[in-house]
């Protein structure tokens, strides 16, 4: 040590000080500074990349694979109104039994939204409260009767001949439903080319055609008189 003292001098410590530092230095830039490319999925540990180590708006929608979102990964209730583009969801988009009526709002499916030519026949259209009384789109009753209270069985459905009789006065016809008691009714006189025909309809209770009954009255020139018409009637 005696003879190592003699030769160190402030240059000597001072460069060797220098010459530490900079190994030192040059590891750790080493070490910060990776390849382009070197870091890949196998390089992160499981969980290393949370929420909070996403820039907001990094992960657009070119970034996540075809169906990689499943119901399991979306929060309830995380997808609102707001955040669907109008179009984007299809029907091949939807799972079987996906969106059954309490899912839809009233009044959300319009008539545009409907493709006609997916539809057979309308099975059971719900009710309307119109005027007073529930209107269907597929009526459960409805029948052609001419001036003698025939009934014409091919534009006629839930009404036959035998529910069909004339009341006590000419013009006057009592309709019986056998399926159901009517609450409500409309009736058409059928097409005269005078146009002086004239029909009215209420649901049973005078002294001609007693309750659940409906009467209809048709009247030619204001008097009542035997003539044809349609009748509709409404559970």
């Amino acid at each position: 040590m005696s003879q190592l003292r003699p030769r160190l001098s402030y240059a000597n410590v001072v460069s060797t000080l220098a010459l530490c530092l900079a190994l030192g230095t040059g590891g750790a830039l080493a070490a910060a500074k990776l390849a382009p490319k070197s870091v890949g999925a196998k390089q992160l540990r499981p969980g290393a990349v949370t929420a909070e180590k996403l820039r907001k708006n990094a992960v657009t929608a070119p970034k996540i694979e075809a169906g990689a979102v499943k119901a399991g990964k979306l929060a309830a209730g995380a997808v609102s109104a707001a955040n669907l583009a109008n179009g984007v969801v299809g029907a091949e988009k939807l799972a079987a039994g996906a969106v059954t009526a309490e899912k839809i709002a009233n009044g959300a499916v319009s008539g545009e939204k409907v493709d006609e030519a997916s539809l057979g026949q309308v099975p059971s259209a719900a009710r309307a409260q119109v005027a007073g009384f529930a209107e269907a789109a597929d009526p459960e009753a409805f029948a052609k009767v001419d001036q003698e209270g025939a009934v014409d069985s091919s534009l006629s459905k839930g009404i036959g001949a035998a529910n069909v009789k004339q009341g006590l006065e000419a013009g006057i016809y009592c309709i019986a439903v056998p399926s159901f008691a009517p609450r409500g009714a409309q009736v058409t006189p059928e097409y005269t080319v005078s146009g002086a025909v004239t029909a009215f309809v209420k649901i049973g209770g005078s002294g001609s055609c007693p309750a659940p009954q409906v009467e209809v009255q048709t009247f030619n020139a204001g008097a009542r008189a035997r003539e044809p018409f349609y009748v509709v009637v409404y559970r």
